[in-house]
C-alpha cells in the first residue's frame, strides 16, 4: 500500500472538482487537497497516527469578501480540540463559540463533501479484503464530520458494510448509511473512493 496517489473527482451538489495528493504508509497516511464549487474553495491537509487514526485536519474555505479557517485536533489520549477563525462578511454569532460535540469513541474527521476522508475507517477495519472474503458484518462509527463551507464540527454516527468485491482492480462496493441517509461506494484495491453517488465521481487516478 505504500506510495503516492494523485486523485481527482468531480461532484454534483454543489458542482464542483476536487483534488487529493495522497501519502500512503502501511498504517497511516497523509494528504493535501482542494475542493473548488461555483462559490467557494476549500483547501485541507490531514495527517493519520497509526491505525489511520486523525491526528490533525487543517481546512479553510474562501467566498467573495470571507475566509473560514478550522485546526482540528486529536490527541493521543483521545481527547478533541478545535480552533476556528472567521474573517470578512460570513461571521455569525456561531463562530465564537468553540466548544466541540461529544465526540466520545470518534477516532476519524469526515470532512464534508469530501471524498477522501472516507479512506481511513475502510482501512482501518479492512473493509475491501473482508468484501472480497464474503464478509457482511457491518461496522458502526462515530465521526467528527465537519460541515462545509461554515467549517462547524459535529458528531456523526455511520455505518460502513462490505457489499461484494470489483474485479479486476480488487476494490470493493460498500454499503454506507448515516442517520437517515443511504448509499452504496466503490473503492479501490487502497480504499479510495472511485464513486460516491450524489457526491463524487473519480476522474484522475
Amino acid at each position: 500500500m505504500d506510495g503516492e496517489r494523485l486523485l481527482a473527482w468531480i461532484g454534483p451538489e454543489p458542482h464542483r472538482v476536487d483534488v487529493a495528493a495522497v501519502r500512503l504508509g502501511s498504517d497511516h497516511l497523509s494528504a493535501h487537497g482542494t475542493s473548488t464549487a461555483r462559490d467557494h474553495t476549500t483547501e485541507y491537509r490531514l495527517h493519520t497516527d497509526t491505525g489511520w487514526v486523525t491526528r490533525r485536519l487543517e481546512v479553510r474555505t474562501r467566498g467573495d469578501g470571507w475566509t473560514r479557517t478550522l485546526l482540528l485536533e486529536r490527541s493521543a489520549d483521545g481527547t478533541w480540540s478545535a480552533h476556528r477563525a472567521v474573517e470578512g462578511t460570513a461571521r455569525t454569532d456561531e463562530d465564537d463559540d468553540a466548544r466541540l460535540p461529544d465526540l466520545t469513541g470518534a477516532l476519524d474527521c469526515d470532512l464534508g463533501l469530501c471524498p477522501l476522508t472516507n479512506t481511513m475507517p475502510v482501512l482501518r477495519h479492512d473493509l475491501v479484503r473482508r468484501a472480497h472474503e464474503g464478509a457482511r458484518t457491518s461496522v458502526n462509527l462515530i465521526m467528527a464530520w465537519v460541515s462545509v463551507p461554515d467549517l462547524t464540527v459535529h458528531a456523526s454516527s455511520q455505518t460502513y458494510s462490505p457489499l461484494h468485491p470489483v474485479d479486476p482492480g480488487g476494490g470493493a462496493v460498500l454499503g454506507f448509511s448515516s442517520e437517515g441517509f443511504a448509499t452504496v461506494i466503490e473503492v479501490d484495491a487502497d480504499g479510495l473512493v472511485v464513486a460516491y453517488p450524489g457526491i463524487a465521481l473519480r476522474i484522475v487516478g
